[in-house]
Order: structure tokens, then sequence, then C-alpha cells
């Protein structure tokens, strides 16, 4: 059927339809899902005269930078379907209408259209690609977002797009049902990885009637019954290796093993749950106990810890190596105000060791500018700069920006904004995400030394993993994580990279020759960048 050699269990997913009405590909991420998908619908507009096939993805609906990328799928896709069709003597053709109603005049795109503007098309889901059996009856695919709102008015068969990422998937398969009781022929097939959202109904659609979580290595694939009855094929990134399918560095494009593939994510929980469908740890710890106790004995006598004020004899311990900050400003969460915070780092080779934390609670802005101003100064009188003070301004972006101001004299100051976007090699993950898992990495790594202080280890133990990102149990004094977060900015300003500086500083080696250009506002591939706020 195919004019490329397909991997195994895409194969096995192809002629899937031959003997299952419907069936849900629980694949790998970039498993070739709408390859597949793509192919079995001109397939089954081959095989049927006049079927109408929607296809649906969730991609539509998130936004114009996942348009974009699905655009850019189906445009190499179409090429490969076009010369499919061809060989069979059909003709396909890809076309827009401009309105929903199958009345409403139809216009052939041309063959080379540029992905941009088929991006476009498919942002008013107005895609539809028709094969012609004559010059009168032809089968179509309509290429729409996937809603519930757009669900009623769907028939024929459906192959439902990244189906984990629709919102309300449940309600969604409901409005679908009535569908397939009008033709026994009519398919129904939903494709997708599993989503941060652990209480998302696409985990219930993969879990297995049986409950089991291990499975062997197979290069076709792995069928099972999930609890509800529908047929799941689970492809993991172990199964796609032994169907031929390998994984190259994002930068040097040099063959990896899974392993060396995983341990440059900068979220390994996510590249579990997308290449090995493993559920997260949800309410688990950022950093494991015993991971944090590892931290302490690493930084036992290397650092201090204390409240109100930067702990005696912190300045005794500072060498000659790079240094940076990090501060997160007082907020109120649950009524409860908590502490500002305030770290300090200090590179020594791989290492990174954590020379002070303190932690203070005030309503005067003054005195957070002194309490900054006054370590800023003591290090300059010791001959010493930090090189970046990275502040948390996500709640308290006035005041951040009135810091700034205070001390920009004696250090470079980069607020830091928990909510935006930001991106580390291909990865896609809001600020939070990126600094949470670059402070849990580096403990991991066994890369991080802390204090030994009983409030600091309570502190940092309230932070937890949810939904992708990190969040923080409040103390009976408002405690809530305040000490992680000053930590997590502190190492940023060395193991990630401010715009200002050029060194190439991070997880794994940087491949040969600098970054070219800039990434406003992201985190570039090359090595985490973050563009300092004007």
């Amino acid at each position: 059927m195919s004019l490329r050699k397909l991997r195994a269990y895409q194969e096995e997913a192809f002629w899937a339809p031959e003997r299952l009405r419907r069936f849900f590909l629980l694949w790998l991420r970039q498993g070739g899902k709408t390859t597949t998908l793509g192919e079995q619908s001109l397939r089954e507009m081959m095989i049927h005269k006049g079927r109408l096939i929607t296809y649906a993805s969730a991609n539509l609906n998130m936004g114009s930078e996942m348009v974009e990328k699905e655009a850019k799928t189906w445009h190499d896709l179409l090429a490969d379907l076009q010369a499919l069709a061809a060989s069979k003597q059909q003709k396909l053709e890809a076309g827009v209408r401009d309105t929903e109603s199958d009345r409403a005049e139809w216009r052939p795109l041309p063959s080379n259209v540029a992905w941009e503007n088929l991006a476009d098309v498919m942002e008013r889901n107005r895609l539809e690609l028709r094969l012609w059996h004559s010059s009168t009856v032809c089968s179509r695919t309509k290429i729409i977002a996937a809603s519930v709102r757009t669900a009623r008015s769907w028939s024929g068969s459906v192959k439902l797009d990244e189906a984990p990422f629709v919102q309300d998937l449940r309600n969604l398969l409901a409005e679908l049902e009535p569908i397939f009781s009008t033709d026994p022929t009519f398919k129904f097939l939903m494709a997708g990885t599993l989503p941060p959202d652990y209480a998302h109904y696409s985990y219930e659609l993969g879990m297995p009637a049986d409950g089991r979580d291990e499975w062997p290595i197979n290069p076709k694939g792995n069928w099972f019954k999930n609890r509800v009855g529908l047929w799941v094929h689970r492809v993991s990134v172990d199964d796609a290796e032994a169907a031929g399918r390998k994984v190259f560095d994002p930068d040097t494009g040099v063959e990896q093993t899974l392993e060396e593939n995983r341990e440059m994510s900068m979220d390994r929980e996510g590249w579990d749950r997308s290449n090995r469908h493993k559920r997260p740890e949800v309410g688990t710890s950022a950093i494991a106990p015993i991971t944090l106790d590892a931290c302490v004995a690493r930084g036992k006598a290397r650092g201090l810890a204390g409240p109100d004020e930067p702990p005696s004899g912190w300045l005794d311990l500072v060498g000659k190596n790079k240094l940076a900050l990090g501060l997160d400003l007082a907020t109120t969460t649950n009524k409860k105000s908590n502490p500002s915070s305030l770290a300090l780092m200090e590179q020594i080779g791989s290492e990174y060791v954590t020379r002070f934390v303190f932690w203070w609670k005030t309503s005067n802005p003054q005195v957070t500018r002194d309490k900054v101003r006054n370590v800023l100064m003591a290090l300059k009188m010791a001959g010493r700069k930090a090189r970046m003070l990275n502040v948390d301004a996500s709640n308290e972006r006035f005041f951040a920006t009135d810091l700034r101001t205070a001390v920009q004299d004696l250090v470079a100051v980069n607020l830091v904004t928990g909510g935006e976007a930001a991106e580390y090699r291909g990865e896609a993950m809001i600020m939070k995400a990126y600094l949470g898992n670059l402070l849990a990495n580096t403990a991991e790594d066994g890369k991080l030394a802390l204090p030994a202080h009983r409030y600091l280890t309570d502190d940092i133990g309230r932070v937890f993993r949810k939904a992708g990102s990190f969040e923080a149990d409040v103390g009976t004094n408002g405690e809530h994580g305040d000490t992680f977060d000053a930590i997590k900015l502190a190492l940023f300003g060395l193991a990630g990279r401010g715009e200002a500086f050029a060194e190439a500083i991070g997880f794994g080696a940087p491949p040969p020759g600098p970054p070219t250009g800039r990434n406003e506002g992201r985190l570039s591939a090359w090595q985490p960048t973050y563009t300092l706020n004007s």
C-alpha cells in the first residue's frame, strides 16, 4: 500500500482496521501517528467510493504554534499521499471550503502549497482532501479541530489525532458514539501520547483491564483491552527502537542510546511519560528525600542557612569561582504571607555549591532592598561580584522592577516570570517547570550541595510535581517552597545561561560553534537561554 517501508508497529496499526472497528494508538512521541492515520484514511477512501472521513486533531485547538506544526506534518504527508494515489492511478487533491456547508464552493489548493499557507487553511477548519473515483464521485477527508461543539456534525469514519490533549475527551467520545450505529463499515481510531495531567480521561483509556504495567519489547507493539473494553495498541520507545527507529542528539545529530537521550532531557519525568507511557509521580517530592539528604551531606560545612539575615561567616566560604544569586519575593498564598528568600551559589567545576540561603518576612519593601544591597556590597568589598541576580517577578513585577533599579550598579538583574514559555532541546514548557527540573536534575546528578538546616530541608520537601510542573504545600507560617525557588533561580544564573553571557554552561556538551541568532523570550535548543526582561 505504501511507497515507503513501514516500521513493524506502523504496519501492525495500518492493517488493524481490517479486523477492528475502533482502537486507540497509544504511541510514543514522534512515532509516526499522524502519518499512519493519514495513510489509513487514503486506503479507506480508495476502498469506499463516496466515503467521508473526519480527521480531527487537538493540535488545531492549541494555538498557532501547534497548528503550524500540524500543518508542516500534513504538508510533507500530502506529497506522499498524492504520490501513493498516483501509483494506484487515482487522483488526490487538497482543497478548501469557505464554509462548513457541503454546498459551499470547493477550491483545489496547488500541489506545492507552502506549509505556512496550509497552516492558515487548517486553522480555519477548511482543509479537505478529495480522492476522485470518477469525474463526479469522490471520497473525502475533512481536517478539523477536535471539539464537542463540532462533533455533532461529523459523519463517516473518524480519526482523532492527539486525543489525550482534547480537554473534554470523555464527553467528545459520547458525542461520537451515534456515528457507528449508522454503518458497520465506519471506523473510529484515536492516537496520542499521555498528557501531563494525570486526571485526564486518556489515562483510564490507556489502563489495561488486568492492571499490568510491564510489557515485553515487541517491534510490532503490544495489544490489550482497556477497562472500558476498547482495544489499545501500545508502542513505547523501546518497541520502536526494536523496529528500527533511532534517536539522535537534537543539537549535533549524533546517534544516541535511549538512556543517553533521556539523560539530556530537561523533563525526565515527561520523557518517561511521552516515550514509555509511565504515569507521572503525582504528589511526590520534586527532589526525593534520599537525594535531598545526599545534597545536604555534600554541602555540610560548605554553606550556611538561617532566618532574617545572611548567616554569620558566609563571606569566608565564598571562593574565586563564578557566583549567582536568586531571590524569591514574598507573596500571599491561602491567606498566609510567604517569606522572601535569597540564595547565593558558587560553581566549582561541575558542582553547584549553595553558599548561603536565608529567609525573612516583612511588609516594608525597603527592608528587602537593604538586605539584597548589603549582600552585594559585602561581595564588592571582598573583591567579588556575582554574574547575575535572578528575581522571581511572577507576582511582584512592580517591586521586582524597582529592586532592579536599586541594585543594578552592583549586579546584572534578570526578572524571571514563571508562566512564560520556554524551550529546551525542542521540549516546550513554562519557565517554572524548566527551573524546577533544572534544580531537580542537578540534585539527581549529584552536582548540588546544600546547607544543613532543618527549615531548609522541610521547605524544599514541600515542593512536589504536578501536571508537568511544580507546586508547593503551605506551611503553618506561610512557608511555600520559597527557599527552593531562590536556589533554583541562583542555579539558573550558572547552569542556565542569561542572554548577557556567552559561554556554554549546563546539561550535556554543547555542539561545536556558537548558537546563531536571538531567541527572544525562549530557551534555545543549544543551551538554556532566557532573554533579559527590559
